[in-house]
């Protein structure tokens, strides 16, 4: 199979390697759908110190089963369409004890301190695949991952509807954690310095654009021209 694989800073290329095998547990998936994150990119060019070399990046993954355990927990079939959980936990530390996998003093991330899965065929624990729904596009599947922490944000603050809240960044999270919060009857304020990047928040139809200029120093006064929120 093919793969794109870092084999040091700034030396990436396709790679021919062995299909893999499952293990006990695993499911075989054929990947239609991989989405390059930002900590790709880091990788890429050596800026992400969590990533260890060589390594097949690629976490934001979609794909077909070719392979899968009978008794999964999940009750998976050949040729279900999956999307996977990139954040391998160990289950037993206190922040898994807890839910808080994301914490895990244990993590390894799929493409950062593990290979990915940006290659024609990956392996994965079954229990850390969701099924995707039958309407789902492979574009927005690989999408799934960078939504779920745009909703743990938004979670995690404990946003109403009804209520405002400034996103600092319109870059793919923030916009997501914008289009979440108005999806939710609240009202998003995006905060950037590249004006294209507002231009695009406001044509997914994010309620607020603020362009913030470098010059402005945090606290700002509530008289400050800063301050003042721009007509919709």
């Amino acid at each position: 199979m093919k793969a794109i694989n870092l084999s040091e800073p700034w030396k990436i290329a396709v790679k021919e390697l062995e299909k893999p095998v499952p293990k006990e547990g695993e499911a075989l998936i054929r990947v239609i759908s991989a989405g390059i994150c930002g900590s790709d990119i880091g990788a890429f060019r050596g800026t992400n110190n969590l990533v260890s070399y060589p390594r097949i990046i690629g976490h934001e993954l979609a794909g077909i089963i070719e392979q899968v355990p009978e008794d999964n927990p999940k009750g998976f079939k050949v040729g279900d369409k999956v999307i996977v959980d990139p954040y391998l936990y160990c289950g037993h530390c206190y922040p898994c004890s807890i839910g808080r996998t994301n914490c895990c003093t244990s993590l390894h991330v799929l493409g950062v301190h593990v290979d990915g899965g940006m290659a024609e065929y990956f392996c994965h624990p079954a229990d850390m695949l969701v099924k995707m729904p039958e309407d789902m596009t492979w574009t927005d599947a690989a999408m799934a991952e960078p939504l779920t922490i745009s909703l743990h944000g938004i979670h995690r603050g404990g946003l109403k509807a009804g209520e405002y809240c400034v996103i600092i960044g319109a870059g793919p999270i923030g916009l997501l954690a914008g289009m979440i919060a108005q999806a939710y009857g609240a009202h998003a304020i995006m905060l950037d310095l590249v004006q294209e990047r507002l231009d695009f928040a406001k044509g997914l139809g994010i309620e607020y654009v603020i362009n913030l200029p470098m010059r402005i120093r945090w606290p700002v006064s509530a008289r400050s021209p800063a301050a003042r929120w721009p007509s919709r």
